[in-house]
């Protein structure tokens, strides 16, 4: 099996070389690996809220499970989910000197910013953390920064992010990690590359139909380029 998966997309997408699109990235699992730190913090306060430690397998579980199921996993009542929420994004600010991007993240974010593509990131962290990692790695060159609780209507914020920067649906590809990515950019609907180096394995995403799945960022590049 290529590395490269392309699907019929559900748009079509502007690539060429005198009409550049923006790039809408996810944060966590696309740009930054914050997994390690997550389940970190997942087992440091698992006492405290009745969870079972994770180990390695318990993680690599968790890959193929949408977030409902995980939710459901852990026994998490839906009305406590946006304090949890909250309650991580203070932790993960803390924890922000454990966190790095993805290998070759930097340097396709460099290389389509030469290139002239809009770039941003829609996120359900805060944007206090995402723009502290991204000044502390010489790469704020983001065009906006977009946050906003998404966990179980990633599409209404993706939709909101579109209205408040005027772009319309065929100007857009969005770069995500995770099946619900997928699933908001076919509502919309936006072509949408997924990768498979973060949260969300591979052969769930391939089982959501993106436009594209790719292994590596320069995949990513040669798409957009090509």
């Amino acid at each position: 099996m290529s590395s490269l998966q392309i699907a019929e997309p559900v748009v079509s997408v502007p690539v060429r070389a005198s009409v550049r699109p923006t790039l809408i990235f996810d944060f966590d699992g696309t740009l930054a690996d914050t997994l390690s730190a997550i389940v970190g913090m997942v087992n440091e306060h698992a006492d405290e809220f009745h969870f079972k430690p994770l180990d390695e397998n318990d993680v690599e579980e968790m890959r193929g499970q949408s977030n409902m199921e995980i939710i459901r996993r852990f026994g998490i009542p839906l009305i406590k989910v946006p304090g949890l929420l909250l309650r991580s994004q203070k932790e993960l600010h803390r924890r922000m000197n454990e966190i790095d991007l993805f290998p070759g993240i930097r340097e396709l974010i460099l290389c389509l910013k030469a290139e002239g593509f809009g770039l941003g990131i829609l996120t359900s962290n805060s944007k206090e953390n995402v723009q502290k990692l991204l000044r502390e790695r010489d790469l704020d060159v983001f065009d906006f920064i977009h946050s906003e609780s998404n966990l179980f209507g990633k599409n209404r914020a993706l939709h909101h992010l579109m209205k408040l920067h005027s772009l319309k649906r065929e100007e857009v590809v969005y770069v995500g990690d995770e099946a619900r990515d997928i699933e908001a950019c076919r509502r919309i609907p936006v072509a949408v590359i997924a990768v498979s180096w973060g949260f969300h394995r591979r052969d769930l995403l391939l089982g959501r139909d993106p436009d594209y799945l790719v292994d590596t960022p320069d995949e990513i590049r040669s798409i957009v380029l090509g």
